[in-house]
């Protein structure tokens, strides 16, 4: 007789994360697509420019989106079993915003691959929409450096 059944407790711990994150599902899928359209696109933008692809600024694409799904998962945890008296739509919200982002960059390197001036009103339009609807400036170099480095001195 086995004291701890393996297979068991595995299935139980895989049927407890899928339950989790089932209500997540097609959030996940479209913050993923829009991940990967993202990489694509820049790759593709630095080609095009001559600029070095290292295994450096692919790292970066893994931790971005190890970050963020995390942020997610976090908001919906908050949103389902912690404020449970109303429905906040945090992990919508957070999800919403993240591709927001994302849709900006990918207009960004749509524009340095074309030149296409479609491309830079929709960057400029994205831009002024997430200003506007969060009160973020994404070109904003006093509190926050290229891709959320902090350049407070300590």
């Amino acid at each position: 007789m086995k004291f701890f059944d393996l297979d068991k407790i595995w299935a139980y711990c895989f049927a407890a994360i899928m339950g989790f994150l089932e209500p997540l599902w097609v959030m996940l899928l479209w913050f993923l697509i829009f991940i990967a359209v993202d990489f694509v696109t820049g790759i593709y933008a630095s080609l095009v420019e001559g600029k070095l692809i290292t295994s450096n600024k692919m790292q970066k694409t893994v931790v971005k989106f190890v970050m963020y799904a995390t942020a997610v998962f976090l908001l919906h945890g908050i949103d389902a079993y912690m404020i449970t008296f109303t429905k906040l739509y945090l992990a919508r919200i957070g999800c919403t915003l993240i591709c927001g982002i994302e849709l900006y960059s990918i207009f960004e390197n749509c524009y340095r691959v074309t030149g296409n001036v479609v491309f830079k009103i929709l960057t400029q339009f994205t831009l002024k929409k997430i200003e506007e609807n969060t009160g973020v400036d994404l070109n904003d170099g006093k509190s926050l450096g290229k891709r959320g480095k902090s350049k407070r001195k300590n």
